[in-house]
């Protein structure tokens, strides 16, 4: 049996005997430990970024110290499965990602589903961007395109991670155009963002924010996985604009939502805790620090999207079966 079953079994125990008694342990004390933040990608990279900056402005709404853990690998799968098996006592939440969360366990078999989690809410909004390294020949995507029907499989592109909006763009571009990349997963906006820099990679697929605007000229931005130019980086055209909307998802606009949850059961079993989460999160993200400070990172502030718990659920459903519409790319991709 394990943790999560278990804790079922003993969450519906606790109801039948106590009834009424859950209310009164959550509003003692609350919160009277750390609470930790799980990260499921290494420091540095758009995530680890986004949640570090959020710490202090929630820190004080709660009057709480949060701590952040990185629990990198498996395409976010590692601290997904750190946060499925956690205690839903309202000590530990985490800053995750879609489709990445999905697709870990549409095409990874992790152990844990969309209803295994509570949510809190969104945090922003980043599209999928193509860069390429400024010792490369492209121009933009149109570019690339073509030199990989000259070339099939010798140009490398790599990816934040194997499942994901990353790998989905660059398996969509290959399969409407009939070409072939060599696929190389580096586990990591900031992995991906040094190995452009360094010229080990010539092309890459990331979020333009992950990327961080202050590398304009460092970089090559091909192209944005959207109908109409992003914020960030308005410069680049997007897929539309270059003639690429046969390409999937492109009218939609494919990219990725980072988003904060907590272990399955607190809603539950915590009511009070769920709440005073949802509600200081919430409270933090409007706060003027956390603005002023998202704005000095990147100008994350332009791209800044909260929803609440129930529209964060939708979202999350919603990324899911798009994700599954892909499913056959993806083991291609997996399975070589």
């Amino acid at each position: 049996m394990d943790r999560r079953t278990y804790l079922q079994g003993i969450t519906s125990a606790a109801a039948v005997g106590v009834a009424g008694c859950t209310e009164i342990r959550g509003s003692q004390g609350y919160p009277n430990e750390s609470i930790t933040i799980i990260v499921p990608w290494a420091q540095g990279g758009g995530t680890d970024r986004s949640t570090r900056i959020l710490v202090s402005p929630w820190q004080e709404e709660l009057n709480a110290e949060f701590v952040v853990e990185n629990y990198p690998g498996g395409s976010t799968q590692v601290g997904g499965e750190r946060l499925y098996n956690a205690e839903p006592d309202g000590h530990t939440v985490s800053m995750w990602n879609l489709p990445q969360m999905n697709a870990t366990r549409l095409f990874q078999n992790a152990p844990y589903t969309i209803e295994d989690f509570d949510y809190i809410g969104t945090n922003h909004f980043d599209p999928t961007m193509w860069f390429a390294g400024t010792q490369t020949p492209y121009e933009n995507m149109t570019d690339l395109i073509d030199d990989a029907r000259e070339r099939p499989g010798e140009i490398t592109v790599g990816l934040t991670s194997a499942v994901g909006n990353t790998a989905l763009s660059a398996l969509l571009v290959q399969d409407t155009y009939d070409v072939e990349f060599n696929l190389v997963n580096l586990e990591g906006g900031s992995s991906v963002r040094q190995n452009v820099l360094g010229g080990q990679v010539p092309v890459v697929v990331n979020q333009p924010w992950a990327f961080n605007p202050a590398n304009v000229g460092e970089v090559t931005p091909l192209g944005s996985h959207t109908a109409e130019r992003q914020s960030l980086w308005p410069e680049t055209p997007s897929f539309a604009e270059l003639g690429l909307d046969d390409i999937p998802l492109v009218d939609e606009g494919l990219g990725q939502w980072k988003l904060m949850m907590a272990p399955g059961g607190l809603k539950e079993e915590y009511p009070d805790r769920y709440q005073t989460l949802v509600d200081s999160y919430k409270r933090a993200m409007e706060t003027e620090e956390y603005r002023e400070s998202a704005a000095k990172q990147g100008n994350l502030n332009k791209i800044l999207r909260y929803n609440e718990p129930d529209n964060t659920f939708e979202i999350v459903q919603s990324v899911s079966d798009s994700m599954r519409e892909f499913e056959g790319l993806f083991d291609t991709f997996r399975n070589r």
